[in-house]
């Protein structure tokens, strides 16, 4: 399964999950974990939250901020945007890179609360020049699509 997601071969990868799924060895987050990925890849947001959904009843112990973002992008796809600009909050307060925090901004800008993403843009960038070159490099892409986001919004 996760070989098929490595080559974006989602629909495969999904089926794969559901049955790994089905075993009594396989009853582990991380599964489920794989099969809302592929549901995402494939573009299939409602089951995608319904898989995350069914998992944090299932598992609510189960942390995870890849799939908490995964859960608000998934929200923000099928048109749930409030619920997705809550989960961005929570989410940007301590994912680890920039992604959630761009992402949230582009979400806020979206929905015409611009002075708001300005705010979130203008942080994250201030952040992250206060941060060792190396972390501002891995984040360079993120980085770029913030300053871009925060001409646009001028």
């Amino acid at each position: 399964a996760a070989e098929c997601m490595e080559v974006a071969r989602f629909d495969e990868a999904r089926n794969h999950y559901e049955r790994i799924l089905q075993q009594q060895a396989g009853d582990e987050p991380i599964y489920a974990m794989g099969k809302a990925k592929a549901e995402f890849g494939l573009n299939l947001f409602a089951e995608t939250v319904a898989t995350l959904e069914s998992m944090r009843s299932r598992w609510p112990e189960f942390e995870s901020a890849e799939g908490h973002l995964l859960y608000a992008r998934a929200l923000a796809e099928v048109g749930r945007l409030d619920e997705a600009l809550d989960e961005y909050h929570a989410l940007s307060a301590y994912f680890p890179g920039a992604e959630a925090k761009v992402r949230y901004g582009m979400l806020l800008h979206m929905v015409g609360r611009t002075a708001e993403a300005r705010v979130v843009f203008n942080e994250l960038l201030l952040q992250m020049r206060r941060a060792p070159k190396y972390l501002r490099d891995a984040q360079a892409e993120w980085l770029s699509i913030a300053e871009k986001q925060l001409s646009v919004s001028r």
